[in-house]
Order: C-alpha cells, then structure tokens, then sequence
C-alpha cells in the first residue's frame, strides 16, 4: 500500500516532469556538487564554466561513457552524470511514504525516472523514451579489425575462418586489431594468405610496420598456427598529446574562427560558417588549414592526426549535430571540433587544438 500511495503522490509529478520532456526534449536535474562543464563528452575536453551545488539544468543528450550535454543560464556543454541527481519533488502534500524519494538514471538508452520506496524500487520511463535495448549476446570467438591506429577508424568483426581477399574498404588498410575468446589471428601481405603471414596473439593497438596497412588476407583461428611469423611487441605508444587550446565557439553565419586560439574572426581563421543561400551553407577552411568528415566519429588526437585531409569545404548537409570533424589547423596544429547544436543560425561548437 505504501508502494501505491507514493506512485499516486508522484503521478503529478511525473505528469509535469513528461510535459517538460516532450515540449522541451530534455530532461531536467541538479549538480550534486560543485561541477566542471566542458566542450566535449570526456574529462580530456577543456572547462567551459563551473556548476554550484543544486543547480538546475536541463538534460538533453547522454552518451555510452556517461557523459550528458546540459543547458542552462550559462555556457552550455557536457558533464559527468555521476554529479547529477533528479530535482527536489515540489509542491504540497505529504501523502507519500517518506522514505520514497525519486531518482533520475541517465543510461546511454535514455533517462529514466524511478519511485524507490524501501529496498525496492518502480521504475517509470520518460514518455517517448525507448525501453531499453536487450544485452548484447555473448562474443564467442572472434577478431576486430580497424583501419585506424588505437582501434579507431571504420572495422569489421570475423568469427574463425579464413578470408582469401578483402574488400576494397580494408585491403591494404588494416592497423590494428581486438582479440575475443580464444581467437587468433593470421594477417598475410598478398591474397590467400600468401607472402609474408604475420601473426597477432594478443589486442595490438598498431600492427608493425611489417604488416600495417598491407594485409590482404587473413584468418582467424584458436590454438596454434605453426609457420606463422609472430608479431613483435607493440611499440611503446607516445604520451598523451598536450593540449594547446578547448573551449566552446558560438560561430555565428557567415563570421570565421580560428583554432588555434578559439577567436572569432581573426587574421588567421581557419573554419568559415559559410552560408551562399539559406539552405545551402558549408564549413570551409581558410587560411591553408584542411578538414577531415571521416565517418563523423570521436577520434582524438591519434585519429584526426592519421586522417585523410583535404582543402575541399564540407556541406552542413553532411554534418547533422552531434558530428566531429577534424582540422589541420593553418599553423600546422592538429585539431577536432564536434557541433553541439544550433541557436537560431548560430552553431554550438566544442574544440581542442593539440601541440603537435
């Protein structure tokens, strides 16, 4: 009985936060603590602003590793959700149970709201909130394979067996690799498995040069496979970059920004918001500085420094929010934005220039 009264006394409650959800397509919460706000969903992006203890935000995206993008009267941008709690239940009424208290869970398929009375709980979905995805089923034995350095880059998953080719999309592009179960793998320079094999026994972050960039076959295997070449050792990857500038960019239309500093519109800009009509609109380097869309990912320093850049515009066709692109800065830094939204025409950016 306690459980129902605290449900009927939480309904109004419920009923007004789904309001809010559905009009406003966030969700709002309060800082737990005091609470850095940075450019981009991870504790390596710059501090935008500071949040006080109790201070109301609006929720309005969370990602896999826990981080959210909030808005409020200040500098908008991304914080840890570990720090965030539902809002104080207001208004009057003291019908629900006391120790019934309501929790906000921010998970990457969305927040959820839950009524915990006790040691047990009611968990109630946000209106328009998907219930959560089944768990994945368990990975057998298998190898993942990268065309980026760090397991980055577009990849490709292979149960045990053989691939006599690879397609266009990894042949001769293949530089690291992620083990599963008991599976190995056997990465040869020419088709069926011909010329030099190399073998890979444990995750490898960059193949040897030997072999990176240059399988066109391989196999996946358990146990031994005699006459295989085994790999060497990983090389010893570099210390973490060093961050040269981050920070937040209200680029607004038609003005241009410089990275390397995060100015608006000075001698050596390097992205211009570039609009020639109201729907047609690029971003476009300046200055010699070049851009790489990829696939639109995160790839930090080690990706964007590795990517296939280019002096050609980018259509904002291409980039919906949420899109990282990297930059080769015109003073030769390597950088990554990602387009947190829009106010009007103005976009929302968050960047970090590297010291290359």
């Amino acid at each position: 009985m306690k459980i129902l009264r605290a449900l009927k006394a939480f309904s109004t409650a419920l009923a007004a936060l789904a309001i809010s959800a559905v009009s406003a397509a966030a969700v709002e919460a309060v800082a737990t603590t005091w609470l850095n706000v940075r450019s981009g969903p991870g504790g390596g992006f710059g501090v935008v602003t500071t949040l006080a203890p109790n201070t109301v935000v609006n929720v309005s995206e969370c990602q896999d590793n826990g981080w959210c993008y909030v808005e409020h009267a200040g500098p908008s941008g991304w914080v840890s959700s570990t720090y965030l709690a539902a809002p104080a239940a207001s208004g009057g009424g003291a019908s629900a149970d006391p120790n019934c208290k309501l929790s906000l869970t921010l998970g990457p398929s969305g927040p959820t709201l839950s009524l915990v009375c006790g040691d047990g709980s009611v968990t109630v979905p946000l209106p328009g909130t998907p219930p959560p995805p089944p768990p994945p089923p368990p990975v057998g034995d298998q190898a993942c394979f990268y065309q980026d350095p760090n397991y980055g880059g577009q990849e490709f998953c292979y149960g045990t067996g053989t691939l006599n080719s690879l397609n266009a999309t990894f042949n001769n592009k293949i530089s690291s690799v992620k083990l599963f179960g008991a599976a190995r793998a056997r990465l040869c320079d020419n088709t069926n498995l011909g010329g030099p094999c190399f073998a890979v026994t444990s995750d490898t972050a960059l193949l040897t040069a030997a072999i990176n960039d240059k399988a066109s076959s391989l196999a996946v295997h358990t146990g031994i496979w005699l006459d295989v070449v085994p790999l060497p050792l990983p090389p010893v990857l570099p210390l973490l970059p060093v961050t040269h500038s981050t920070g937040a960019i209200d680029l607004h239309q038609t003005f241009s920004a410089n990275l390397d500093n995060g100015s608006i519109g000075s001698a050596g800009a390097d992205i211009w918001y570039q609009a020639v009509t109201a729907a047609e609109k690029y971003i476009t380097p300046r200055n010699g500085a070049q851009l790489a869309l990829g696939d639109g990912s995160n790839r930090g320093y080690a990706g964007c420094r590795v990517a296939s850049f280019s002096g050609a515009q980018i259509s904002l066709n291409s980039i919906p929010v949420g899109t990282y692109v990297c930059v080769k800065t015109s003073e030769g830094r390597t950088s990554q934005f990602r387009l947190n939204g829009y106010v009007g025409t103005t976009m929302k950016l968050g960047y970090t220039t590297w010291t290359n």
